[in-house]
């Protein structure tokens, strides 16, 4: 089980919260995010199958996107292919907010989610393949913040048939409540299951 939480920074409370799947002792699933004056950067890998070699997957992606991160989606999500080619591979979804003009770039390539909660929501679209085995040239989506959104980056433990209908209470929770509820309701024991939330506030 894996919890992170930081202290609401430009108006931003960001959180993850994973859970691994039963009967393994650690998760194949990564959530990352980080930050610099203009940017924020957000991740969800979920490496291929569970247990120790998925975790493996996770090890090797969380110590390239800490070190090599980039706002261009497109080139970070071609780097983390060349990283993870001689591992079993990975789904993967990218963000870079820029909290300059509050939109947002994406790219996923695999069976994680990206969607966008609030006055108006939506989802962004990820291409099929896998992240370091096989992987179609990787495009770039874009969407436009407004204030009081809610970001949810998920992996494919997560079901994806909820809304806020079946969790009313979301818009007020905070991130990290948010993100240990949406694995506990919705995911399943049999995955790993991890949620990353941000909730944006300008």
């Amino acid at each position: 089980m894996a919890e992170k939480t930081n202290q609401p920074s430009h108006n931003l409370d960001i959180s993850y919260y994973g859970q691994v799947c039963f009967g393994e002792r650690v998760s194949g699933d990564l959530a990352f995010f980080d930050m610099d004056d203009q940017w924020v950067f957000l991740a969800i890998i979920d490496g291929l199958g569970h247990g120790q070699e998925a975790h493996e997957v996770a090890k090797v992606a969380h110590e390239f996107l800490s070190e090599s991160w980039n706002p261009d989606v497109v080139w970070t999500m071609n780097k983390l292919h060349e990283v993870l080619q001689k591992s079993r591979g990975a789904a993967a979804g990218l963000a870079a907010i820029d909290l300059t003009t509050d939109i947002m770039h994406y790219t996923g390539i695999g069976n994680t989610v990206i969607r966008r909660l609030g006055a108006t929501s939506s989802r962004l679209v990820s291409k099929e393949g896998i992240v370091g085995i096989r992987m179609r040239s990787p495009t770039e989506q874009q969407l436009l913040l407004h204030h009081n959104d809610i970001l949810l980056l998920f992996t494919d433990g997560v079901s994806d048939q909820f809304d806020l209908q079946d969790y009313p209470q979301l818009k007020v929770h905070s991130s990290q409540l948010v993100a240990k509820n949406i694995v506990r309701k919705f995911g399943s024991r049999f995955d790993d299951s991890t949620c990353l939330v941000l909730k944006y506030a300008k």
